[in-house]
């Protein structure tokens, strides 16, 4: 069983990462576009209409990941755009096209896609799953909040950190690969 804090932060830190994805996204949406177009993963007569729904679905999962707390729709919702996100990454990596701008926003708005994408969508599915897991039913109070939001601080810092290291990792990379 997962204690209700754990639910509360899992829940708080994805829905604040899917936040910051939509609003690279929704900042940016021609280059988007063209991040989403480059990967060649929808027909191209459709890449334009998905580009502008991802984001949308983004803020509507996160919404929905913390208001229907009850429910297993939103936390498949959220597992379904950290597989799809995995997938496109990694079928492009398999295609050999490393200089594909990740279109993932926030810190690494300029990343080029790398096995390290993959792997963080891997573990933000497995954070995801968990929340699928029963909650046990003790009573939740304010010191209960109040731990779940310093949680879902924690946890968002530590992927902030993580963001920087797999950034700078395939900078580091990139620079190798040139004389």
């Amino acid at each position: 069983m997962l204690d209700p804090v754990f639910d509360i932060a899992f829940r708080g830190a994805l829905a604040a990462i899917l936040l910051a994805a939509a609003w690279h996204k929704l900042r940016n949406p021609i280059g988007f576009w063209q991040a989403a177009a480059a990967y060649r993963i929808v027909p191209e007569a459709l890449t334009q209409s998905v580009a502008r729904l991802v984001p949308i679905v983004e803020i509507a999962t996160a919404v929905c990941l913390v208001a229907f707390t009850s429910t297993a729709i939103p936390v498949i919702g959220a597992a379904f755009l950290w597989l799809a996100y995995a997938g496109a990454i990694a079928i492009n990596l398999l295609r050999g096209r490393t200089e594909l701008d990740c279109g993932c926003g926030g810190i690494s708005a300029d990343q080029k896609i790398h096995w390290g994408l993959v792997v963080r969508n891997g573990v933000l599915l497995t954070g995801t799953l968990a929340l699928l897991l029963p909650t046990s039913a003790r009573a939740i109070t304010w010191f209960d909040y109040g731990t779940a939001g310093f949680a879902a601080l924690i946890l968002l810092s530590t992927y902030a950190a993580a963001e920087h290291l797999l950034r700078n990792a395939a900078l580091l990379d990139h620079e190798g690969t040139h004389p």
